[in-house]
């Protein structure tokens, strides 16, 4: 594997913990997936490199997701529906996404890995915050993974 520089595009911080370290865990994964591909895209790594991080990306986005909705069904958390749907709405654009770039039909660019980042920043201060402070409510501040 390229050994990449790291040209950060999505710099985790405390504003972005849950207090869920399984959780927070994984959210500073895709922080680290993400910038990844951010840098070997800007500095025009091979297309075999990019792909092998794209597909890992994809793959930690599924465990995530299935970790996340995993919490929620177990404790019965009422926004469940609504948090499903955007994770179904995202994974559908990544795969999407992918399987172009795999025809090549679209070019990567840094808007794909701008595009990740907005999400996951946003989805994580929104959606993903207001599950857990849910969870820590429910669970008299006893989170399980």
């Amino acid at each position: 594997m390229e050994n990449l520089v790291q040209k950060e595009i999505i710099t985790w911080n405390k504003s972005f913990e849950t207090g869920n370290p399984v959780v927070d865990g994984q959210h500073k994964n895709l922080f680290k997936m993400i910038n990844d591909l951010h840098s070997g895209i800007e500095e025009g790594s091979a297309s075999y490199f990019l792909t092998e991080i794209i597909e890992k990306l994809s793959n930690y986005i599924t465990i995530h997701f299935n970790t996340e909705e995993d919490l929620m069904l177990n404790n019965f958390y009422p926004g469940y529906k609504d948090h499903k749907k955007a994770h179904t709405e995202l994974k559908e654009q990544a795969d999407k996404l992918i399987k172009l770039f795999l025809l090549k039909k679209v070019d990567l660019t840094a808007t794909i890995s701008q595009f990740l980042s907005d999400w996951l920043q946003n989805h994580i201060k929104d959606t993903d915050i207001k599950f857990i402070e849910w969870l820590r409510v429910n669970e008299n501040n006893i989170i399980t993974d």
